[in-house]
Parts: C-alpha cells; sequence; structure tokens
C-alpha cells in the first residue's frame, strides 16, 4: 500500500492505534447500548458516561454506517466513545464488526476532525485538511457524517454514518 499524501499517512497510522485499542460491535444488533459499571468504574446513569478513573470518560454508543461507491457495504452495532483526559483529540469515536470498522475524530489541538472506515482491509479516510461532512460532537455524545472519503487503493466511497451515545 502506498500513501501518496503525509495526511493519509497520519490517519493511516492512527487508525492502526485505534483499531488495535478498540471495541468490538455486532453487525446485526439494533439494541439499546447497555450501562456496564464495575466497582472500579465511576458511572453516571444520567449522562452514561463511566469513567475508569483514568480521567477519560467513556459513552457507549449505537452506530449505523452505509457506504457507497467503490464499496456497498452497511453495518450497524454497539460501539463507543472516548474523551481523553489530555483533550487531544477533543473525543473519539470506535466501532468495530464482521463488516468493518469505523473510528471520528473529534479535532483538537494537532488531531483534525476526521474518519476512517475500514473493509475488507482497505481504509477509506475523509481529508483530514477538510472536516466538511463530519460533525463529531467534542463532548462524545453524537457524531453525523455524509461525506466523501478517498481509499488506500481502489476507488472513493460515500459515507453516511452515525453515532448515537450516552443518555439523554
Amino acid at each position: 500500500m502506498r500513501l501518496t499524501h503525509p495526511a493519509t499517512a497520519l490517519a493511516a497510522l492512527a487508525t492502526t492505534a485505534l483499531v488495535l485499542t478498540g471495541c468490538s460491535g455486532d453487525d446485526d444488533s439494533s439494541a439499546e447500548p447497555e450501562p456496564t459499571p464495575s466497582a472500579s468504574a465511576g458511572y453516571d446513569e444520567e449522562t452514561g458516561v463511566t469513567d475508569d478513573g483514568s480521567g477519560d470518560k467513556q459513552r457507549e454508543c449505537k452506530v449505523k454506517v452505509d457506504l457507497t461507491g467503490a464499496t456497498d457495504t452497511s453495518f450497524k452495532g454497539k460501539g463507543e466513545s472516548v474523551q481523553p483526559a489530555n483533550g487531544e483529540p477533543a473525543a473519539y469515536y470506535l466501532y468495530s464488526g464482521k463488516k468493518g470498522s469505523i473510528q471520528v475524530f473529534a479535532g483538537a489541538g494537532d488531531i483534525p476532525t476526521s474518519a476512517v472506515v475500514t473493509v475488507d482491509d482497505v481504509a477509506y479516510t475523509t481529508p483530514p485538511d477538510d472536516p466538511t461532512g463530519v460533525e463529531a460532537a467534542e463532548d462524545g455524545t453524537a457524531v453525523d457524517i455524509d461525506a466523501a472519503a478517498n481509499p488506500t487503493e481502489g476507488g472513493p466511497v460515500d459515507i453516511v454514518a452515525s453515532f448515537t451515545c450516552g443518555k439523554g
């Protein structure tokens, strides 16, 4: 795979890191996210936020993704959002399932607002220098995407996706 633009290489590297630490979803699940409180995690029933003690704030999300173009694929399931304690990015959203994965960044600092979808080992990235069509809430509550994405190989896709996270 040849990455021709430095921003694409950065996005691919960030994607790899997030996929390795990502969550797993169920492509066939349409159930509401269930809270997963534990004795060591602080769970706020009103907002749906879990604080694991690290300062990161996590929410479970309902995810829906539709791709058209070089690949026509749809998937949905449970994902998560994280607001890192260090504030970079402001929030990121993750989903990984049998049919594909998606990572969305609500930009902050050096990290731009962007989305990366991976299907059949091909990553499709929205232009990091142009967040048009990628709306990612900095508070980890929602994503709405209607944007074109370029691949690491092959033709582009149009992404229509949403994350609905937490409660309220």
